[in-house]
């Protein structure tokens, strides 16, 4: 059992908060306390955005690193400094030669954006930070703008499932992006696959992007705009929902979320690594995404069956809060690192 008692623990006061809150709510729950220390004077100068944490306990410094964008590639400086490095994007064809550095690195599986905060703590919050470290702060405006987005979020409780499943409707809204064509196909054999489909209610499609390229999807573009708490509920009725890899290959929010909410999903294969397998039929469905025929089949297979949904959903939502819950992550990267 890891000892929880600490004497102090410093979060870089540069990071992301759009994205870290999801981490910051599990070093609170992991430690048990209310609030973290931002801090930029006990760090290297790192790039802004980076997520590192000091964490001092009984004479010892233990330090953090979680890194969770959507390239696989690791920073070096950061990997140097650290004695863990979370990777959300994990593949071993991007890990360092060296094995004494490798071995740092752990695959934490995917995260979402969270609010952690109300509307006053963020601005008091954002102020204060801004406040004290400026001018070392090389993007001003980005930096308040991702304490706004994390308000914007909705709180890791709201992620339970607790709508009522239709066993027709089926609801999915993805981006179309520039340089993902093969995610863009993906998406759109799975929303050809629910539309041709005489068993599915199918709502959604493709957002329209904002230049106005929507690179040949008008006829499966959706113009409905939903706010994000609503496009969640229609997500806890829908059936079954749907994953690909996205920017990069990584490992997307949609399948944090999906995992978080208990949801049937339906997936193409991971290009990178989890912090433990999904496994086919028991908390996931895979399909091959170049095959129109694999998403029928598969959705079919779902569709007949109330109780197998009901366990794949039951088991998906066993996964995150035995993997990917942020209290889980912080406990096994401060474990190996104590090691």
């Amino acid at each position: 059992m890891t000892d929880k008692k600490i004497d102090s623990l410093y979060v870089y006061g540069l990071c992301n908060i759009y994205y870290d809150a999801f981490y910051i709510k599990g070093l609170q729950d992991f430690f048990d306390i209310k609030n973290v220390e931002f801090d930029i004077r006990r760090f290297p100068k790192f790039r802004q955005n980076t997520f590192a944490v000091i964490i001092s306990s009984e004479g010892k410094s233990t330090k953090m690193i979680i890194d969770s964008r959507d390239s696989a590639s690791i920073f070096p400086i950061e990997l140097n400094w650290c004695d863990v490095y979370g990777k959300v994007n994990y593949n071993t064809e991007t890990l360092p030669q060296d094995q004494n550095q490798a071995r740092k690195i752990v695959p934490i599986g995917p995260s979402f954006g969270i609010r952690i905060w109300d509307f006053s703590k963020t601005i008091r919050t954002a102020v204060k930070n801004a406040f004290r470290f400026y001018p070392g702060i090389p993007r001003t405006r980005e930096f308040f703008a991702n304490y706004w987005r994390q308000n914007n979020r909705l709180r890791l409780e709201d992620y339970a499932n607790d709508v009522e499943v239709s066993d027709k409707y089926v609801f999915f809204m993805a981006a179309i992006w520039q340089k993902e064509a093969q995610t863009n196909l993906f998406r759109l054999n799975f929303i050809k696959a629910c539309k041709n489909n005489q068993h599915i209610e199918f709502e959604g499609g493709f957002a329209q992007r904002k230049d106005g390229n929507n690179f040949g999807f008008e006829t499966n573009i959706t113009k409905t705009r939903y706010p994000l708490a609503e496009y969640m509920q229609k997500i806890k009725k829908s059936a079954i929902v749907f994953n690909t890899p996205a920017v990069l290959s990584c490992h997307g929010w949609k399948l944090g979320e999906f995992l978080a909410m208990g949801k049937a999903i339906v997936s193409t294969a991971h290009t990178n690594v989890l912090p433990a397998p999904l496994d086919e039929g028991i908390n996931i469905i895979y399909v091959d995404g170049n095959e129109p025929d694999s998403y029928q089949q598969k959705i079919n297979e779902l569709l007949a069956s109330d109780a197998k949904r009901n366990l794949i959903g039951k088991n998906a939502k066993l996964y995150f809060e035995t993997f990917l819950a942020p209290e889980k992550i912080i406990e096994k990267l401060y474990t190996q690192a104590r090691k």
